[in-house]
């Protein structure tokens, strides 16, 4: 059976949109000696109202599904393509688990009005089997109304949060929290992040669009600090914590030249454009919050050192936790390196809890990093390690010129590279003007550390990673 293809011009998209009239093509199974098919698509609305994918459709029934259970799908192979992208699945499980909005979003495949193409091929009782889905992607652009008038344009995180930041009762929340030393202390922040969110941004007014203040439904802004003692803080966080799936959260250390606001924001975008499940947190030291401190950063980040370790040791065993994962940034590295080795040395039955150690554009000495730092992180918690780095990186080739030496966060000849620890080399991903928030800003990071957390799987297995040698040393590149 043969179907026409169809594509859409300016004004058809524009009709498809306004009339909900949107194509399905559906290519029927071709199997050798039969005419048959053995796997359905559970999507009501794609497979028999004639839908398109939208970025705002609901994808909580785009799953695959056998028609006869008792039937053996043999040798099954999964295909999927949208805008030059691919991912393949050895089975119906992975492909209905596997975040495809997320993919879509991330490959633009929506924006450019490509097709997802999903391509089946199985055996059943040894006869070979193809089966095809070809399915339209419309962009809904943020004048196209596909929410009720009553629900905002915008969604509320809750971050927790612990800091040694003076709190300066700011009524201008983006200044709740100074750059001077002061007690450790704990909260929540809210912060609301737009429907129209891009993956990797974080949206903020702009004189260019004659912007001056912000706001909820076109940026991202914080909405209430509450700070909570000690023991009501892991409390709240554990129940919180227990309410998903997995029962996992992440931490997040901040870098160089980063404000608390900053920070807060950040770890919302994350958690939101990795579909976290669980709770996310952030420790906010002292930064000056800007270029021309570096030096006083570097006093900060050592100052904070005992009170990371301590925020650390409360987290890991308070927590209750069953999925941790510990993400650090440029001179955040040091803080959270250092507390982690010690508190693995005093309670190392606390290792059980860590799933993932992500140290991302690491402003340490590269020397440093290899003979003291890494052999001690990697015996002491027996977790996997991944480290991103590029030879883009601006900040940390002038923390290089600076002091003299290799950053453990540079690409090149030095890179470091070893034995259990995963090097992912992030070179010409970045064309933002420092090249130093690739790990959250970049669409392919956000999705290399999306399926570290979704699936699990290490670097050799992920898709969009290359494998490369570096003098027999094996490393990986993201594939651009």
């Amino acid at each position: 059976m043969f179907l026409n293809v169809i594509t859409f011009n300016e004004s058809q998209k524009k009709f498809c949109i306004s009339f909900k009239l949107l194509s399905l093509f559906i290519i029927t199974s071709c199997v050798y000696g039969q005419n048959n098919d053995f796997v359905e698509l559970l999507d009501y609305n794609i497979a028999q109202n004639d839908s398109c994918l939208t970025n705002k459709s609901d994808y909580s029934k785009f799953k695959l599904a056998k028609k006869d259970s008792v039937i053996n799908l043999d040798s099954l192979n999964i295909q999927v393509e949208s805008h030059y992208k691919s991912r393949t699945f050895e089975s119906l499980n992975s492909f209905n688990q596997f975040d495809f909005k997320f993919w879509l979003l991330v490959n633009d495949s929506f924006k450019k009005q490509s097709n997802l193409k999903i391509r089946l091929n199985y055996r059943v009782n040894d006869i070979q089997v193809e089966q095809s889905f070809i399915i339209c992607l419309i962009n809904l652009d943020s004048e196209t109304k596909d929410r009720g008038s009553n629900t905002p344009d915008f969604v509320k995180l809750p971050v927790y949060f612990g800091t040694d930041r003076n709190y300066t009762n700011s009524d201008n929340l983006n200044d709740a929290f100074g750059t001077k030393r002061s007690i450790l202390k704990y909260g929540i922040v809210e912060v609301s992040i737009p429907h129209d969110h891009r993956v990797g941004e974080i949206e903020s007014p702009s004189i260019w669009k004659f912007e001056f203040s912000e706001n909820p439904s076109k940026h991202v802004m914080l909405h209430e600090i509450t700070l909570l003692n000690k023991e009501n803080f892991f409390s709240r966080l554990a129940d919180d914590i227990q309410k998903s799936d997995k029962k996992s959260t992440f931490l997040f250390v901040h870098g160089y030249n980063t404000s608390f606001s900053e920070a807060a924001k950040r770890t919302a975008q994350i958690s939101y454009d990795l579909k976290f499940d669980g709770k996310a947190v952030f420790y906010s030291w002292p930064s000056k919050a800007s270029t021309l401190r570096y030096g006083m950063d570097e006093k900060n980040i050592e100052w904070s050192q005992k009170n990371i370790k301590r925020f650390l040791e409360d987290y890991l065993s308070k927590s209750k936790a069953e999925e941790i994962y510990l993400v650090a940034h440029s001179m955040g590295n040091r803080g959270l390196t250092q507390a982690l080795i010690e508190v693995m040395e005093n309670q190392p039955e606390l290792r059980s809890r860590i799933k993932e150690i992500i140290l991302a554009a690491p402003d340490i000495d590269a020397d440093v990093f290899k003979n003291d730092i890494a052999p001690q992180m990697i015996s002491k918690t027996k977790k996997p390690i991944t480290l991103y780095v590029s030879s883009d990186d601006l900040a940390l080739k002038a923390s290089k010129l600076l002091h003299g030496n290799d950053r453990a966060g540079d690409a090149g000849d030095k890179m470091v590279i070893i034995d259990g620890i995963e090097t992912i080399d992030a070179t010409g991903i970045d064309t933002s003007f420092l090249s130093h928030s690739y790990f959250a800003d970049t669409n392919s990071i956000i999705s290399d550390i999306f399926d570290i957390i979704q699936s699990g799987q290490r670097a050799l297995n992920r898709k969009h990673l290359l494998t490369t040698k570096l003098k027999n040393n094996i490393y990986w590149k993201i594939k651009q």
